[in-house]
């Protein structure tokens, strides 16, 4: 009886000896993985061969890393694997992922789109430095903070070229009647000159040209590789001065304001120097893209006449897109000033 009550006690004192055991190592193992590392969702459209992916978010990603001696970790979802173009805002709103990409939220940030008018700027360099002012002196508290974001890097990218399959346009007159993808202001830009623009995210852009849905889309050079342009169109201009698209990437707020100081402090170096490297790299290259392109497809270069009358023909896309917000009760002229006054500041 004694031997069988002194094994029922040993029994019971291992069993509770492991528990404790196991709580132990659970409580160190929660503080190894969980105390030290911030771990953040990243996602976005664009396919990783796309220099927005690589030289871009990818870019910022890896430094934040390295400034933070790896404290932060990202994982990263690019090429929609998580949610289509224009359903990352709702996507950081819902908490699904604590990065992504809003350039296509433009109905919740709209201002946003100031840069993407037809001659807000001529380089990306140029586009990127007067865009920061505006975002830092009045966009995060008319459109970010009231949608619980906090931008962390935008660059306007370089401007836009009519690309077609079939027909050629050297002329204002070839425009007209075009059935064009466009996203944004783009829309405004096209229906000036002419055509009839069709609203689609930029991975549409391919399957609707093949199947004939456009006659031709709106992209940079720095754009065309990444969707295969180059595998279907036959003709693009080269010095058009369409307007552009912004490319921003934000964070959900709250997220940001938990984070450590030191790690914001690593958040905004990087994001400036993303954007320093972004607009750089992709002012060279598109020089470079439009030569190698030449091989390729027709490029024409638009006469300075010409462009002219594009520039006079496109005028009206500033109003239109300021009386469309105004009516709202979106702040676009108020906007639209101080982008310009940014403008001549970074001139002089």
């Amino acid at each position: 009886m004694m031997t069988r009550k002194f094994m029922i006690v040993c029994l019971v004192l291992t069993f509770c000896g492991v528990i404790l055991a196991a709580c132990g190592d659970s409580s160190s193992s929660s503080q190894a993985e969980g105390s030290d590392k911030i771990k953040l969702k990243v996602a976005d459209s664009f396919p990783t061969t796309n220099l927005l992916s690589s030289e871009g978010i990818v870019y910022f990603m890896d430094r934040v890393e390295e400034l933070t001696n790896n404290k932060v970790e990202f994982e990263y979802f690019p090429a929609e694997q998580i949610g289509k173009a224009g359903d990352f805002l709702n996507l950081i709103q819902s908490g699904t992922i604590d990065i992504g990409y809003t350039s296509y939220a433009t109905d919740k940030l709209p201002l946003t789109e100031v840069p993407t008018l037809p001659g807000a700027y001529s380089t990306s360099q140029e586009g990127t430095k007067i865009f920061w002012k505006l975002m830092e002196g009045m966009l995060i508290e008319e459109e970010y903070k009231p949608n619980n974001l906090r931008p962390l890097w935008a660059v306007p990218i370089p401007q836009y070229q009519i690309a077609t399959k079939d027909k050629k346009v050297d002329s204002l007159e070839d425009v007209k009647d075009l059935k064009m993808r466009a996203t944004g202001t783009m829309e405004f830009s096209l229906d000036e000159l002419g055509a009839s623009p069709t609203f689609m995210a930029a991975p549409e852009a391919y399957t609707a040209l093949e199947r004939g849905t456009v006659d031709g889309v709106v992209f940079p050079f720095t754009s065309f590789k990444p969707y295969q342009m180059q595998e279907i169109i036959e003709y693009s201009t080269g010095n058009a001065r369409l307007g552009s698209f912004n490319v921003v990437y934000s964070i959900d707020q709250k997220v940001y304001q938990e984070l450590p100081n030191d790690v914001k402090k690593a958040i905004q170096k990087a994001g400036q120097e993303t954007m320093d490297h972004l607009s750089k790299l992709l002012d060279e290259k598109n020089k470079e893209l439009r030569k190698e392109f030449s091989s390729q497809m027709e490029i024409v270069m638009l006469e300075e006449a010409e462009l002219k009358k594009w520039d006079k023909a496109l005028e009206p896309v500033w109003d239109r897109w300021a009386e469309d917000l105004e009516s709202r009760g979106i702040p676009a002229n108020k906007a639209i000033e101080k982008y310009n006054k940014f403008k001549e500041e970074i001139s002089e």
